[in-house]
């Protein structure tokens, strides 16, 4: 039985299907790349440059090196921000100290012109003793004197000395005795005497207008003081004297 020439033949067909299926693949690759390179060109700039990865290694490096110095710059910042912040401190202390000083001034020249009021001033040039306060301190006497000296400025300073004598009670007598200082504290601090020349110097004045002074005076032993008489002396003269009766 002969085959017939009008039927189509299996492995032609499939031959012919499998050819077109290749065609069209290949169509499709053909398209997809050009379209690839098509919005490739699209879509990236046209002055766009392209570095190799040495060169991106080398812009990493030059930023970290940047970030390293950021931080240093800031570091020091930091560190003149704190020593700033330490000078306003000092500085407030400062002002804060001066604040204090300004009041102690106000404060003396208050005292200063009471004091002027309790008692009239003097001659031209004179030394007074404007208040004298002495207390029983354990064995000893503490004393506060304020002098003042009458006159305008720029006259020269006034120099002499302090000194004081007791009147009191010494085995079973009346008798006056001078009273050596055992520390005083004068405009320039304490001053601890430990002999006769020391204590002289201790109870020595140089002021122009006003001083002050305070400290402590020793009392021989088994003397009972009753009254202390504070005398401004200019070399052997006597420029101011006040007494004071001490309360038992």
């Amino acid at each position: 039985m002969s085959a017939d020439p009008s039927q189509p033949q299996p492995r032609a067909a499939h031959g012919g299907l499998a050819r077109l299926c290749a065609v069209l693949l290949l169509g499709v690759l053909v398209g997809g790349a050009a379209g690839f390179f098509h919005a490739r060109q699209l879509y990236r700039p046209q002055d766009a440059i392209v570095i190799s990865a040495k060169q991106a290694e080398a812009q990493e490096e030059a930023m970290r090196q940047q970030a390293t110095q950021l931080r240093y710059t800031q570091g020091q910042l930091d560190t003149a921000d704190g020593e700033l912040v330490i000078e306003r401190s000092a500085r407030q202390e400062l002002e804060s100290q001066l604040h204090a000083a300004q009041a102690e001034i106000g404060r003396v020249r208050d005292q200063l012109a009471f004091y002027e009021q309790l008692l009239p001033p003097g001659p031209e040039g004179a030394v007074d003793i404007r208040g004298v306060q002495i207390d029983r301190a354990g064995g000893g006497l503490r004393y506060k004197v304020l002098l003042m000296r009458s006159g305008r400025n720029g006259a020269a300073p006034f120099a002499g000395a302090l000194r004081f004598q007791a009147t009191g009670i010494l085995k079973g007598e009346t008798v006056t005795v001078d009273l050596a200082p055992m520390q005083v504290k004068a405009e320039t601090g304490p001053v601890t005497a430990t002999g006769d020349n020391l204590a002289a110097a201790s109870l020595a004045l140089q002021f122009d207008q006003y001083q002050r002074s305070q400290g402590m005076l020793s009392v021989p032993e088994g003397f009972v003081p009753e009254s202390v008489t504070v005398s401004v002396l200019e070399g052997e003269t006597v420029r101011a004297s006040r007494s004071v009766k001490l309360e038992l």
